[in-house]
């Protein structure tokens, strides 16, 4: 009769509104041995510069506030479980109110109160008792009604009137007690001890592994560092994995007792953004950060970061551009190929080739074209030899003197205006001044005669390019020159020979141009 009445009595306070209850001050005493008050870096002065009274509150909820009357409150820190009140030396009361129980007036301290000396006060709100929990091994994982309460000795654990589930781990040491806390406590602290027994038969190791050496994360503590081994009871249990730029991702996986355990976790997704690059033309080949091919036509999802991204075409000059992919933003741009201009409209070049005409050589030029205006100049070594031309004495008596046989190496500087044509062929119309110089080489007789004869010629042709590919032209220049000035000799050698200044003459060579 007498339990069930204890029982109908927490049924009761369950139903019965929180208001109602009474707030109450369980013990007030001195802690002799606590030095907090005392500490530099923890004790407060009063507003008389002198050295407060410190007081540890428990209290079973949070949301109390306090009022010390004409004496004050000097300072106030919410502690992780306790309240520490820092209140004037000789102070006598304090008022202790929470918006949701009823208002403890003037509450007169048991003990005095003296300044630099810490206290310790526990509350109670009328719904439950306080609780210390121990357990047969030392520093076991306590756990409340399936809450995790830290290592055991859980002191000043305050519990609502009613069962409670104490469970007390540690490696492979278990043990549960069913606690049923009624208005028959007693008000004081009530010590409970959870007992415990080796739960061997029940464990199974256990291996988690996570790809990215990603962190593991159990039970709110960081366990590993891309693998995890350690025993586990038989069940159910949950990891998460964790990396800086990436969103965790959790595992749950079955242990099974007296086995070994293989987990494979699920490593954290990365951070990602998006890429959205327009090209002009479209289809272009594109390389990501060096190795990687990336279709460019399609919008894509990429771990955040910055990419080197290379685009070709045949036909267009390669690009290279970076990129930095932003989390959960799309990084957009519009990219246009230039398409390669085989005939430039500015450049420098050089070339060589082979002059055709009555005494042909090999031809070399160089020249810069600037807005499609070319400037050209060139030499060609001649290499055909003249008939052979007799020299006689000019006394009136045409007396023999030598026969000679001649080269001839031409001098010529040439502007033109270059016009493309199509994509790949171009021509540009010259006009060109020429000095043409003979060397001349003894055939018959002893003496030498005309070498260095030398004529002015102005030329007008044309060059026809073609590219078969970047940076070369193949070309062919006709062009007809027409002697304007000769000096005796060239005059002389020209009147007894084939030889004349100017004439026509094809020219043809490759060209590269930069």
């Amino acid at each position: 009769m007498k339990h069930l009445l204890a029982l109908f009595a927490v049924c009761l306070l369950a139903v019965l509104p929180v208001e109602g209850q009474n707030i109450k001050v369980l013990q007030f005493n001195l802690l002799e041995n606590d030095m907090t008050a005392n500490l530099h870096g923890t004790q407060k002065l009063d507003q008389n510069g002198e050295k407060a009274a410190l007081i540890k509150i428990q209290a079973p909820e949070k949301g109390f506030t306090f009022d010390g009357g004409s004496m004050g409150i000097v300072a106030r820190e919410d502690h992780e479980g306790e309240i520490w009140l820092y209140v004037p030396r000789r102070s006598k009361k304090l008022t202790i109110q929470h918006k949701d129980y009823s208002v403890l007036r003037d509450y007169y301290y048991e003990v005095p109160v003296e300044g630099a000396r810490t206290y310790e006060m526990y509350l109670d709100i009328g719904i439950g008792r306080y609780v210390t929990i121990t357990s047969e091994v030392a520093n076991s994982t306590i756990y409340i009604d399936g809450e995790n309460c830290g290592p055991s000795p859980v002191n000043h654990k305050y519990l609502n009137y009613g069962r409670h589930t104490i469970r007390a781990t540690k490696d492979r040491y278990e043990g549960e007690q069913t606690l049923v806390i009624t208005t028959e406590d007693a008000e004081g602290l009530r010590i409970v001890n959870v007992p415990q027994r080796d739960m061997s038969d029940h464990f199974g190791d256990v291996t988690v592994s996570v790809d990215n050496k990603a962190d593991i994360w159990f039970e709110d503590r960081n366990v590993g560092n891309g693998i995890w081994q350690t025993q586990l009871r038989e069940g159910t249990y949950v990891v998460e994995t964790r990396k800086t730029d990436c969103d965790p991702e959790k595992t749950s996986f079955t242990v099974v007792a007296q086995r070994q355990n293989e987990i494979k976790a699920a490593p954290p997704s990365p951070h990602t953004g998006k890429l959205n690059i327009y090209t002009r033309p479209r289809d272009v080949d594109a390389i990501s950060n060096g190795s990687t091919p990336i279709d460019l036509s399609e919008v894509h999802t990429l771990p955040i970061g910055t990419y080197q991204l290379s685009l070709s075409r045949k036909g267009y000059v390669p690009k290279s551009v970076e990129y930095t992919v932003r989390h959960n933003e799309t990084t957009r741009d519009t990219i246009a190929l230039e398409r390669i201009k085989y005939i430039k409209p500015a450049a420098f070049y050089f070339g060589a080739g082979y002059t055709l005409w009555s005494m042909g050589g090999i031809s070399a030029l160089a020249g810069v074209v600037y807005k499609n205006y070319d400037l050209q100049v060139g030499y060609t070594f001649g290499l055909g030899s003249s008939d052979d031309v007799p020299w006689y004495s000019t006394d009136g008596n045409d007396t023999y003197l030598s026969t000679m046989s001649y080269k001839r190496s031409t001098f010529a500087v040439k502007l033109g205006y270059q016009f493309e044509l199509t994509e790949r062929l171009g021509i540009t119309p010259q006009l060109g001044y020429e000095i043409e110089r003979l060397s001349g080489s003894v055939v018959g007789g002893t003496n030498s005669y005309g070498d260095g004869a030398a004529a002015d010629c102005i030329s007008i042709g044309a060059k026809l390019l073609y590219a078969p590919m970047q940076r070369l032209y193949l070309f062919a220049s006709p062009a007809y020159s027409l002697g304007i000035m000769k000096d005796d000799n060239f005059k002389q050698i020209a009147d007894n020979s084939n030889i004349s200044a100017g004439g026509f003459m094809m020219s043809l060579g490759a060209i590269f141009n930069f």
